[in-house]
């Protein structure tokens, strides 16, 4: 690793650091006794999306911070992510107001609590300092972010997941490009591609290996959403889903033509330019170093946008998934993954580097 790259590692982690510091430098006390859990705790591995009763018990919500500490929570988050990922995150949150709206029959007098665009609730695990490991987490509806600072030296952004809902109304399109650089790549594959390409002609109803808190070494979908019955596959299409971290399906990036591989590249960096600037030369110099010619493209269901449709790029150090299955396929899923990194993975558990990550 060149002396460039950690300086661009070690800048991230620090400017993610001092960004959290200030914002629990901003806390009042007893802010602080309930956004920090113990840097272990078995929580920090809780990252499902959906609307839960209980968040209040690990964390703070946007909504109970004064408008000062609600900036410094925002700067936190885009000391961490990209620009157009902010732009996003932003979004989502947006969405809730439409929802609001939207489910207000559905939901009646509740919608409002509901659907509150400051139910986003923040939790560092370990106290936010220098040269230390900790991380931090915010989620909510459709979105988590979980990030983890291993001794100032590098960040682990995953898992990092993004939905919508709607995916399309009006001027909102917020996954427009995790969709169509996706439908670009498959266009390009030719019919003995594509036959590889396909794996199923149904779609699961969310992320074939859920939210679990640990990769598995195989997973299986769930029969359908959760908390939804709007989308609900059968016993046999959950086993055709199947993900093995070992057996990557689809078709293999080193079976592309260059310009194939281009369309692949391009979805690709799509997730990994989801983080900050500073970060994204370790995560793409990872997956290059794991071997991105091991990487492979899935896809299950409609091959167009007009059915629900799913699909997965799988490699030693990387998962994606994306799906857009529910509410008649207006409803879509993101998230990128480490099989074996997600939260820092081991390296975080010592609070020391591994070596083939300092260089």
């Amino acid at each position: 690793m060149s002396g460039s790259a950690i300086t661009s590692d070690y800048q991230a982690a620090t400017l993610m650091t001092f960004s959290a510091m200030a914002l629990f430098d901003a806390l009042d006390p007893q802010q602080r006794r309930r956004v920090v859990v113990p840097f272990a705790h078995d929580n920090r591995r809780h990252w499902r999306f959906l609307p839960e009763s209980g968040r209040g018990d690990w964390g703070i919500s946007l909504r109970e911070m004064s408008w000062e500490q609600q900036i410094l929570a925002h700067r936190l988050i885009a000391a961490s992510v990209s620009h157009e990922t902010y732009a996003q995150v932003l979004a989502t949150f947006s969405l809730e107001h439409l929802l609001r709206e939207l489910d207000e029959r559905r939901l009646g007098h509740v919608a409002p609590e509901f659907r509150h665009p400051g139910n986003y609730f923040l939790t560092f695990f370990g106290q936010p300092q220098p040269d230390t490991t900790w991380g931090w987490r915010l989620v909510g509806h459709h979105v988590s972010l979980n990030f983890t600072s291993v001794g100032q030296e590098w960040i682990s952004p995953t898992p990092l997941l993004i939905g919508a809902e709607p995916a399309r109304f009006g001027v909102f399109r917020t996954l427009a490009q995790e969709e169509d650089l996706a439908f670009a790549l498959l266009r390009t594959l030719d019919d003995e591609q594509r036959a590889q390409a396909l794996i199923h002609d149904v779609a699961p109803a969310d992320f074939v290996t859920r939210t679990v808190p640990v990769l598995g070494s195989r997973e299986l979908p769930d029969r359908h959403g959760v908390g939804r019955r709007d989308v609900v596959i059968e016993d046999a299409d959950r086993e055709a889903l199947w993900y093995e971290r070992e057996r990557p399906r689809g078709v293999a990036y080193a079976a592309l033509t260059d310009a194939q591989q281009a369309a692949f590249r391009a979805l690709l960096d799509c997730y990994v330019a989801r983080v900050h600037p500073l970060a994204r030369e370790r995560e793409a110099r990872r997956i290059e170093r794991a071997g991105i010619g091991a990487l492979h493209f899935a896809w299950a269901g409609a091959t167009d946008c007009e059915g629900g449709h799913y699909y997965r790029v799988q490699g030693p150090v990387t998962l994606i998934e994306f799906n857009n299955t529910e509410d008649e396929a207006n409803h879509a899923h993101s998230v990128w993954r480490d099989p074996v990194g997600d939260f820092g993975g081991a390296a975080s558990d010592d609070a020391t580097p591994r070596r083939e990550d300092r260089g």
